[in-house]
């Protein structure tokens, strides 16, 4: 069967959407939390923009050290699920204490070990669905993954939205935020329970070669790829300084603006995932690239609500373009035998320079002025974008 006549649907195993429901839920639960987290921090905790840079740097990051690691116990194990349904259940468990943060450092605390659940699961799982789905079309199995996780971003800040603007009217604005994180629990913990039906695609055990951040065994094309992904993400702040940039306003209408970016990043991600198996994933990533670093300039002058929600479109494209095309082409790039253990480091690199983004950006924020955190992103991703534009790819298989 030649590939213009297969059916849509070809390449989505069971697996791929089984995974796909799973995250769906996960970040319905997620997303809940994370447009009111900035001003959740900053109105009821008693923290500022920099806390809030901290608290997802910091969040982020150990996300990407446990990803390095559960990415070489699956593939010393053989095995996927038992980390993907750990990783989901440490999340859930999490998210039900988060209603009962008292102050910023205990939340910060929380919030760190809920993050480490996204870290025990990421790879393995992004390692089963490269298994679960024939390679010619991994593109379309990444991208309907992504579209099924930002779908429930879409659902959670809807659910979140419609609880402060019915309870918010009755109740203390703190007390709303804590409804609306307790509530976020229950979908983690539905998400957590289902993630017991994918099946595990077996495979032998990797060889036991020294775990190390240098990529050992990686081609040398994989590595200079890292590095650039890695020089965009130290540009790639935080989603939080928009929502503040926003806020000012209306609390509602930041979320609505961030249910608009999760809508395109949704409706981008499958799509874009097939584009980059025909035409390749560079230049889709090149746009990626540069569709940030375009939100990113906007939003340096932007004071109006039309402003603000193209800036949001562009991100929603950016993300779009770039989250799960990046993690193809890893796949595509790493040799077989050690390919969730270079996700796992592809994370980390990543993850550490998201570190030092978000609080960088904090920094900007709160020492300089707002406008320096944006600017400081778009001259990175651009930087990015050339370094993408001068690489030339070496598939080895």
């Amino acid at each position: 069967m030649t590939a213009s006549r297969r059916p849509w649907a070809y390449g989505l195993t069971a697996n791929v959407v089984a995974l796909g429901v799973v995250s769906l839920l996960a970040d319905w639960s997620s997303e809940m939390v994370l447009p009111i987290l900035p001003f959740f921090i900053i109105e009821v905790l008693q923290g500022n923009a920099f806390v809030v840079g901290l608290v997802e740097g910091l969040a982020e990051g150990v996300v990407s050290f446990v990803k390095l690691l559960s990415g070489r116990w699956s593939d010393l194990l053989g095995r996927r699920k038992a980390l993907v349904a750990a990783g989901y259940g440490v999340s859930a468990s999490m998210k039900a204490l988060f209603p009962f943060a008292a102050t910023w450092p205990s939340f910060l605390g929380m919030r760190v070990v809920e993050r480490a659940g996204k870290g025990i699961r990421d790879a393995p799982r992004d390692a089963l669905l490269a298994e679960s789905t024939p390679p010619e079309v991994r593109g379309k199995a990444f991208g309907f993954h992504r579209s099924m996780d930002t779908t429930g971003a879409i659902v959670g800040p809807l659910v979140a939205v419609g609880i402060l603007t019915t309870v918010g009217a009755t109740v203390p604005t703190g007390d709303a935020y804590r409804l609306v994180l307790l509530l976020a629990a229950l979908p983690a913990a539905v998400a957590f329970a289902l993630a017991f039906l994918v099946r595990e695609v077996r495979r032998p055990p990797a060889p036991r070669v020294p775990l190390r951040l240098s990529f050992h065994g990686a081609p040398r094309s994989l590595l200079t790829f890292v590095v650039i992904a890695s020089v965009f993400s130290l540009g790639e702040f935080s989603y939080a300084f928009l929502l503040l940039r926003v806020g000012g306003t209306a609390v509602p209408t930041a979320i609505l603006l961030y249910v608009l970016f999760n809508a395109v990043y949704a409706a981008a991600a499958w799509p874009v995932g097939s584009l980059s198996d025909r035409i390749g994933r560079k230049f889709v990533l090149l746009v990626g690239y540069a569709a940030f670093a375009a939100m990113a300039a906007l939003f340096i002058a932007a004071t109006t609500l039309p402003l603000f929600a193209l800036g949001f479109i562009l991100y929603g494209v950016g993300y779009g373009m770039t989250q799960g095309t990046e993690r193809a082409l890893v796949v595509d790039l790493a040799p077989p035998a050690i390919r969730a253990t270079v996700l796992g480091a592809y994370h980390t690199s990543v993850g550490l320079m998201k570190i030092a983004a978000s609080v960088v950006a904090g920094l900007l924020w709160t020492a300089v002025v707002p406008e320096a955190t944006f600017l400081f992103g778009a001259l990175v991703a651009t930087a990015a974008a050339l370094g993408l534009l001068l690489w030339k790819p070496s598939f080895t298989s």
